[in-house]
C-alpha cells in the first residue's frame, strides 16, 4: 500500500514542490491574463469602430448646424434627419425599436452586386438642430481581415508582454521561496547534525523563533527516547545477568541427573528435553545481553546444515503440538550455510515454538533455502492477533534480524499467519562436504 502511494505521490523536497507548484500557477496566469487581453482586444476593437462611427457624427452635426449644409448620400456612407427619409430597403433592415442614441446598430448583408458587407446605423441627437441617422457600408471581408490583422497584432504583443512579466514574476517569487525555504534547509542541516553526533548536545540557533520551538522539541524527545533505550537496554542488562546464575544451576543438576539416570529410563526423554530447554534459555539469555550493549561486537560464523537444524528443533517441540491435530510440511532446499550459529538457533526456535503454539488444527508449511527461512501455520481466530504479533519471540527475532541486517517479513490475516526471514551470506553456501 505504501509503495503504491508513492508511485502516485513521489516524494520530492519542499523546494521542488514549490518550484512545480509555481510554474503550474505562472503556466495559469499566462493562459487567464493571454484569454483576458484577447477579450478585450476584441471589445476594444468592436468599440473602436463604434467610436470612429461616433466621431463621424459629431462633425456632420457640427456642419448640420448651417442650414444650407446638404447631408452626404454615398453608396458606402450617408446620413439622414429623419427616419422616414432612409430608404425603404435599408431601413427593413434594421430594427427602429432597437435604435439607442449613440449605440450603433450592426447588420450583415448581401448587396445588389452580390458582396457581403457590414452595415451600422447611428443615431444621434447631440444638437439642436435635431438629430441625425448615420449610415455606413463596409466590405465583409475588409472589415475581418482588418479586424484578423489587428487581433494578432495584439495578441503579438500582448503575449510578449505577459510572457515577460510572467518570466520576471516567475525568478522573483522564485527567489522570495528560496529565501523562505532556507531556514527550513537549516534545519535540515542541524537535524543531520544531531543525528551523526547524537551524544552531543547541538544548540539550535535559527533566525526564526518557530523553527528554535521545532528544534527544542526534537531535542527533548531525542533525549526522552534516548533515556527510554538506555532504560531498556540496562533491563535487558540486569535480566540476562540475573538469568545466568539459576540457569546455570538448572543447567548443572541436569547434567548430573542426566550421568545418574540410564538412557533406558522412561524419565530420560522428559529429562533430556529439560536439558535442551535449559540450554536454549542460556542461548536466549545470552541473545538479550548482547542486543542491550550499545556496541556489541560482531558474533562468529560457524557452518549450519539449516534444514538438520529444522529437524532437531521440531523433535524438541514435538510436545507442543502431540495433542493438536497439526501436520508439519518441510520443504527443503538448503545445503551447510556459514551464519551466526547461536542467534540463527535461537531465531529459528522461536519462529517455530510461535507456530507450534498459536495453531489449533492444520498444517504447518516451512521452506527454507539457502537465504531464507519461511513458516507459515493457520490462524483459527482473531484473539491470536495481538499475541502473535506482538508477543516476545517475534520481537526478539525482528530485534536480532535488525541487528544482524536481516530481512524479517510478518503478515496475518483471518486465516494464516507467515513469517519469512531472510540473511545475506558474507560467502557462498558451503558445500555438504566441508560440513
Amino acid at each position: 500500500m505504501t509503495k503504491a502511494l508513492h508511485a502516485v505521490n513521489p516524494v520530492r523536497s519542499l523546494a521542488a514542490q514549490s518550484r512545480q507548484q509555481l510554474l503550474y500557477l505562472a503556466i495559469a496566469l499566462f493562459i487567464g491574463l493571454i484569454a483576458l487581453v484577447t477579450s478585450f482586444s476584441v471589445y476594444q476593437i468592436d468599440q473602436a469602430g463604434k467610436n470612429y462611427m461616433r466621431l463621424d457624427a459629431i462633425k456632420l452635426e457640427q456642419r448640420n448646424e448651417h442650414p444650407d449644409y446638404v447631408l452626404p448620400q454615398q453608396d458606402d456612407f450617408s446620413a439622414y434627419r429623419k427616419w422616414e427619409d432612409i430608404p425603404q430597403g435599408v431601413r427593413q433592415l434594421f430594427s427602429a425599436g432597437k435604435i439607442q442614441p449613440s449605440d450603433p446598430l450592426e447588420i450583415e448583408r448581401v448587396n445588389e452586386r452580390g458582396v457581403r458587407e457590414y452595415g451600422y446605423l447611428l443615431y444621434s441627437n447631440r444638437y439642436q438642430s435635431g438629430g441625425l441617422y448615420l449610415l455606413e457600408f463596409e466590405e465583409a471581408d475588409k472589415i475581418e481581415a482588418l479586424t484578423e490583422a489587428i487581433f494578432k497584432r495584439t495578441l503579438i504583443d500582448a503575449s510578449l508582454i505577459t510572457g515577460l512579466f510572467i518570466l520576471v514574476l516567475f525568478f522573483v517569487i522564485s527567489w522570495l521561496f528560496k529565501r523562505a525555504l532556507k531556514p527550513l534547509a537549516l534545519l535540515v542541516e542541524w537535524s543531520n547534525q544531531v543525528k551523526q553526533n547524537p551524544n552531543n548536545k547541538i544548540n539550535a540557533q535559527f533566525s526564526i523563533s518557530e523553527l528554535n520551538e521545532i528544534a527544542e522539541h526534537l531535542l527533548s524527545t531525542l533525549q526522552q527516547v534516548r533515556e527510554y533505550n538506555e532504560r531498556e537496554q540496562q533491563f535487558l542488562r540486569h535480566a540476562s545477568h540475573e538469568f545466568r546464575t539459576p540457569l546455570a544451576i538448572i543447567q548443572a543438576s541436569l547434567d548430573t541427573l542426566m550421568v545418574r539416570i540410564a538412557p533406558e529410563d522412561p524419565n530420560y526423554r522428559s529429562l533430556l528435553r529439560a536439558g535442551r530447554a535449559s540450554a536454549n534459555m542460556i542461548l536466549l539469555s545470552e541473545a538479550l545481553l548482547w542486543l542491550a550493549r550499545q556496541h556489541a561486537r560482531p558474533i562468529g560464523k560457524s557452518v549450519v546444515r539449516s534444514g538438520a537444524l529444522c529437524r532437531e528443533l521440531f523433535a524438541d517441540m514435538q510436545y507442543l503440538i502431540e495433542n493438536k491435530s497439526i501436520q508439519v510440511s518441510m520443504d527443503d532446499q538448503a545445503g551447510s550455510i556459514s551464519i551466526e550459529k547461536d542467534l540463527f538457533r535461537i531465531v529459528l526456535a522461536n519462529l517455530i515454538r510461535n507456530a507450534f503454539q498459536n495453531t489449533a488444527s492444520g498444517t504447518i508449511a516451512v521452506a527454507i533455502t539457502d537465504n531464507s527461512f519461511a513458516i507459515s501455520n493457520p490462524v483459527d481466530t482473531e484473539d491470536l492477533t495481538e499475541t502473535v504479533r506482538f508477543g516476545l519471540g517475534l520481537q526478539l527475532v525482528e530485534r536480532i534480524a535488525a541487528k544482524l541486517d536481516w530481512q524479517f517479513d510478518f503478515s496475518l490475516d483471518r486465516h494464516s499467519a507467515r513469517v519469512v526471514l531472510r540473511w545475506n551470506l558474507s560467502s557462498v553456501p558451503v558445500s555438504p562436504q566441508s560440513s
